[in-house]
């Protein structure tokens, strides 16, 4: 089988093919690993990738012999053995998750039995350990009994998000395959297509969830991003038009209640920090080309110049800074007291923020 890292390493800008691609064209080409383990965050499809996996072991509408690899199918979805499988209620595909803290080693020691019995509703037994950075040592050891001696017609698919905190004789008989965050152009196409949503919301949800795929959806199904670009731009209003009749506190205690805990407020400082770039990008190149807000063109053109260049970076600064203070458990309300104080502090009191 060929080695995943070799093939991952193509330029992601030329023929970055995502990790359930790589898993469609080895079981196309009958290169069908007994183990594998899944490496990446939480929100970059390792779940979904082994399910699509154990679909493409036992999709009634694919052949299983071997074909070439550019072929690459995807399960159809929509046959008997797919959709039981989505349902998880396939009689060969197990998921087996944490027991509280730890997979403890009865849960291993049921697989073992299970897994050596021939299939009987489908071509393969999957098995998935969601959890497989928590088994216990004991667990660990008893599952080197299937990956030392596995069934021609069993698949083990561990995830984790590390490879390191797997004991070094599981690591070494199976599959590394590594979840890395996609390509952002990659990232918004698909998320544009799957989503239904706007080329420029799509790019935005890229770049803001730097290229997590499960990030990104939750940010435009819960519609963060919507909200928070209009929180920004009403913000940054208020900053470049010089701050005339605005009270500082009382527009701090908008955003406080706007982004109502510490994870929506990281969402729209982030939010803040790509507008504030893109008028930076405006000011020096004057065109949409390189904008993350591309259908805020407008906008940004009429309020590009109500700022210096020198200013617009000292911005970004000040977001950072409260960005990491708040990330870092310092309270709420006081970082966006400091953003909104710093961002609107007249041209020459903009020091930078103390690091």
């Amino acid at each position: 089988m060929s080695s995943p890292s070799s093939v991952t390493k193509r330029p992601e800008t030329e023929g970055w093919v995502s990790p359930v691609t790589l898993l469609r064209r080895w079981v196309a080409g009958g290169r069908i690993g007994h183990a594998y383990l899944f490496v990446g965050q939480p929100g970059m499809g390792r779940r979904e990738a082994a399910l699509e996996l154990a679909r493409l072991l036992n999709c009634e509408a694919l052949p299983a012999s071997k074909a070439a690899d550019e072929e690459a199918p995807a399960s159809c979805r929509v046959c008997r053995s797919c959709l039981s499988i989505d349902r998880g209620v396939h009689p060969e595909v197990k998921l087996i998750a944490a027991d509280g803290a730890t997979t403890r080693i009865g849960q291993v020691r049921d697989v073992c039995r299970e897994i050596r019995l021939r299939p009987a509703a489908g071509r393969r037994r999957v098995y998935v350990f969601e959890h497989a950075d928590r088994l216990t040592a004991e667990a660990a050891n008893a599952l080197l009994a299937v990956l030392e001696e596995p069934p021609p017609y069993s698949v083990l698919v561990l995830l984790a998000v590390h490879a390191q905190s797997l004991l070094p004789t599981v690591l070494s008989r199976c599959h590394v395959v590594s979840f890395r965050p996609w390509p952002q152009q990659a990232l918004a196409r698909r998320l544009a297509e799957e989503e239904g949503v706007a080329e420029d919301q799509a790019r935005l949800a890229a770049v803001l969830a730097q290229g997590n795929p499960g990030v990104a959806r939750r940010l435009l199904r819960e519609g963060e991003l919507g909200e928070g670009r209009q929180m920004a731009q009403k913000l940054l209003e208020a900053v470049l038009a010089g701050g005339g009749g605005v009270d500082a506190y009382t527009l701090a205690a908008e955003l406080e209640t706007y982004c109502a805990d510490r994870a929506g407020t990281l969402v729209f400082l982030d939010v803040l920090a790509i507008y504030l770039r893109d008028l930076v990008v405006w000011q020096d190149v004057g065109s949409p080309a390189l904008l993350v807000n591309r259908d805020g063109e407008a906008w940004l053109r009429s309020w590009a110049a109500s700022r210096s260049r020198d200013r617009l970076v000292a911005d970004l600064g000040t977001v950072a800074f409260v960005r990491e203070a708040i990330r870092q458990n310092v309270q709420r309300r006081m970082g966006l007291d400091l953003l909104v104080l710093r961002l609107l502090a007249p041209e020459g009191r903009d020091e930078a923020c103390p690091g």
